[in-house]
């Protein structure tokens, strides 16, 4: 995906890029750089406004995908501009559950399936098209806790054919 834009507002054209770091990205504006925060610590989801001329633009994120909105139009997608949902306290919860719970049942596979998981119930939970993501964001939490289950019993049927 395309991470920089020539915009052009009342006659005067901008430059805006995303450029993504280990920890924090950059936006930045006609030269001029910003760093941008994340409001996930597992995946990175912002919604960053930015002023030009009188107009309002927004560099937006979830995981992956960054585009950016000019009239309430996003670039690269041509999609309408849909603001996102703040991340809900149980999509943390849940996140953490499933990790934590696949850490004890399967150590680090089961660590990793959580992982990406709740990777899918944030990305899910602030989706804009779904109403109501609570039932299949605990339908992927359930089927995490299965497969990682599963890697229990693989792993205690190995041990004990050994």
């Amino acid at each position: 995906m395309k991470n920089k834009w020539n915009v052009m507002i009342e006659g005067k054209e901008h430059e805006i890029m995303f450029k993504s770091g280990a920890f924090r990205g950059k936006k930045i504006v006609d030269g001029v750089s910003t760093p941008v925060k994340s409001k996930s610590i597992f995946i990175r989801v912002f919604d960053e406004p930015i002023e030009l001329e009188g107009k309002t633009l927004h560099l937006t994120s979830i995981g992956a995908k960054v585009d950016l909105a000019v009239d309430d139009v996003y670039l690269n997608s041509k999609k309408p501009y849909v603001p996102l949902n703040e991340i809900p306290r149980w999509a943390y919860i849940s996140t953490a559950a499933i990790i934590l719970i696949g850490w004890f049942l399967s150590g680090l596979f089961g660590l990793l399936v959580g992982t990406m998981g709740g990777v899918f119930v944030i990305k899910r939970s602030i989706s804009p098209n779904v109403k109501n993501p609570m039932p299949s964001c605990l339908g992927i939490s359930v089927l995490c806790v299965v497969i990682q289950a599963l890697l229990l019993f693989m792993s205690l049927a190995a041990a004990s054919a050994l």
